[in-house]
Order: structure tokens, then C-alpha cells, then sequence
């Protein structure tokens, strides 16, 4: 089964959409500038019952919620916590932690998004230049995401982490896109962010195991797919 409609539950829904013994959760609170607790509320009541039928229930967290910096330390990122925690205790939840995931989608929150349109429409903007960002392409999510859940079983592992095999600096995801859109980006850069470590050993080993290149050029790899203009 899958809850919600946007990208995440439409790269899930041709494994899962017909599978009544899992049951996809991507209905979320998916701006992570939000601070309405109503809107943290309603992820939270939407999900408990969930939990509460029994069942596989995967949950999408956020692999920035696992970093001791002060960007992890937002209403979103608490809450985000705080709903990785309830899936992790409950006897059938799987929290898949995802990091920037980059498909077709019109949501203007997402950093690609944000930054294709930016760059591409000359609007000036500011980005963190210490700031790492880790990008993933949703049909590699749910590749590898399919392995993990189907295979979820064994070792007791509750969380795993999704991710490509390195976080990038802001700066350098900005010549990439300026690279990819030939154009220049009218952006100024403070002195601030720090490094984003992300430990997804077992998601890059099944990304091995399904012929998944993760490594180096796969950020560029991944932009030029969704926004190089002949696509």
C-alpha cells in the first residue's frame, strides 16, 4: 500500500502499490522550512494508526537528522526525530533515511529545484559555502530502497540510510548546475555550514549488487538526468 501521492510514493507504487503487507509512507511534512506544529501533527496522526495495524510500515527519514550541527536542530528535524524514533520502536517499522532526493517533481522546496530555478531565471541568492548537500536520484532510492525492505528480516536493522557515496559542497553543486544549464549563477557565498558524513554502507552495497554507480560523478550524473535542457 502506498500513503501519499507525490514523488517518493510514485517511484514506491509499482513494487508496492498492490502489496498489502507493506504499506509506504510518503505522506509527510515535505517542506523543511515548515514550522506549524499543526502540520507536524497531522504526519504524526496519519502515521501512528498505521504502526498501530501491524504490518511493514516504511517511514522516510532524513539522513540530516543524524548530524550534531545546528542545521539538524530546526522544528523539522526535531520532528523528523521524533517520527524516526516512533517507527524504529514499533515491532514492524523500517526508517529509510534519505538525504537530497532529486526527481521530476514541481515542489519548489526542493534544493534542486530551488537552484535550477535560480540559476536559470538570473535571480540572485545565497548559499552556505561550508555547506555539504548528499543528491540521489529517486529511481535509485527505490531500487535499492526495494532490497532493503524486502530483505529487512534479518539482523534486527531498523534504520538504514540511503545515500550516494559522497556529500558535496554547495559551491560545487552550483558550477554543476552552471555547467549543466550554461549559465552562470548570480550567487554570493557566506562562510558558513559544515560537512554532512553519511554512514550508507549497507545501501552501497546493494547499489554494488544492482550495478548502481554511486561513486564520483554521479551528482552531475544525476542533475544532467533532470535538468539539462533537452530532457
Amino acid at each position: 500500500m502506498i500513503v501519499g501521492q507525490g514523488l517518493l510514493a510514485r517511484a514506491f507504487a509499482p513494487r508496492y502499490a498492490a502489496d498489502p503487507a507493506v504499506t509506504i509512507f510518503a505522506s509527510g511534512v515535505s517542506n523543511s522550512r515548515e514550522t506549524d506544529p499543526a502540520a507536524f501533527a497531522r504526519e504524526r496522526d496519519l502515521l501512528r494508526p498505521l504502526l498501530e495495524a501491524g504490518g511493514r510500515v516504511v517511514y522516510f527519514g532524513s539522513c540530516g537528522s543524524a548530524t550534531g550541527d545546528s542545521a539538524a536542530d530546526t522544528p523539522y528535524m526535531r520532528h523528523k526525530r521524533a517520527m524516526e524514533a516512533m517507527v524504529a520502536a514499533s515491532p514492524g517499522g523500517l526508517v529509510l533515511r534519505l538525504p537530497q532526493v532529486v526527481g521530476r517533481t514541481p515542489n519548489p522546496n526542493t534544493l534542486t529545484n530551488f537552484l535550477r530555478d535560480r540559476i536559470a531565471g538570473g535571480t540572485p541568492f545565497t548559499v552556505w559555502a561550508r555547506a555539504e548537500r548528499n543528491l540521489i536520484d529517486v529511481d535509485d532510492v527505490a531500487a535499492i530502497g526495494a532490497r532493503l525492505i524486502d530483505g529487512a528480516g534479518s539482523g534486527g536493522r531498523r534504520v538504514f540510510s540511503v545515500a550516494a557515496a559522497r556529500s558535496l559542497p554547495m559551491p560545487a553543486i552550483v558550477a554543476i548546475f552552471e555547467r549543466v544549464l550554461g549559465r552562470q549563477a548570480r550567487v554570493a557565498f557566506e562562510p558558513l555550514g559544515s560537512p554532512l558524513p553519511i554512514d550508507a554502507a549497507d545501501a552501497l552495497s546493494v547499489a554494488r549488487e544492482l550495478g548502481i554507480d554511486l561513486g564520483d560523478g554521479y551528482a552531475e550524473h544525476v542533475i544532467r538526468k533532470y535538468y539539462a535542457p533537452d530532457t
